[in-house]
């Protein structure tokens, strides 16, 4: 029967520092069997994560159901009667919306195609304004709340204009999902 070690004897080195020599003997072979790949690879792999961290952080916070291209286009052939026609794009980032919208009225009254949209969005609802830069200095054109139709499987909105400079929007109108928002690079698009 081997002795047994007293509680204030120390253990050898070669017993203490097994595991750490191990180790580094791995990290060695790996590094002498796979060469200037492993290293290599080692000095990709932060960036590496760094990206697919980033991909996913950006699919998270993106509101799948307020987020895409809104028109009501097929509301009686709606291009056609500048009066009512809407296009809307949105990308709600956490509780932040940003995006573009243009109606008929508003590309026959100023020379571009959308204004700029900003503001907050709420579990049902979102707030936002209208904005264009002229002369450089942003002026707010219109104010808007939106908010969710029917059921969960109906992609449908209202838009209901609340305040604006000039009649170039309708006062209430419905707005059908009809595709991904180009406000993302097409990378980050899910």
């Amino acid at each position: 029967m081997p002795p047994v070690p007293f509680a204030g004897e120390a253990k050898p080195w070669h017993k203490k520092a097994w595991i750490w020599v191990t180790g580094i003997a791995i990290v060695i072979s790996w590094v002498l069997l796979n060469g200037i790949a492993a290293l290599s690879n080692a000095e990709r792999l932060p960036s590496a994560i760094s990206g697919l961290y980033d991909k996913i952080s950006k699919w998270y916070h993106i509101d799948q159901e307020w987020t895409g291209k809104w028109t009501n286009e097929g509301d009686l052939d709606a291009r056609y009667q500048p009066e009512i026609y809407v296009d809307l794009d949105l990308l709600v980032q956490d509780s932040g919306v940003q995006g573009t919208i243009s109606s008929g009225r508003q590309r026959d009254t100023i020379p571009i195609q959308f204004v700029l949209i900003e503001g907050t969005a709420f579990d049902d609802m979102l707030d936002v304004h209208a904005f264009d830069y002229f002369q450089g200095v942003p002026e707010r054109i219109a104010t808007f709340k939106i908010t969710r139709i029917g059921s969960d499987d109906v992609y449908q909105i209202k838009l209901a204009t609340t305040w604006q400079v000039q009649s170039w929007f309708p006062e209430e109108t419905t707005l059908w999902r009809t595709g991904e928002t180009e406000l993302l690079p097409k990378e980050a698009s899910w």
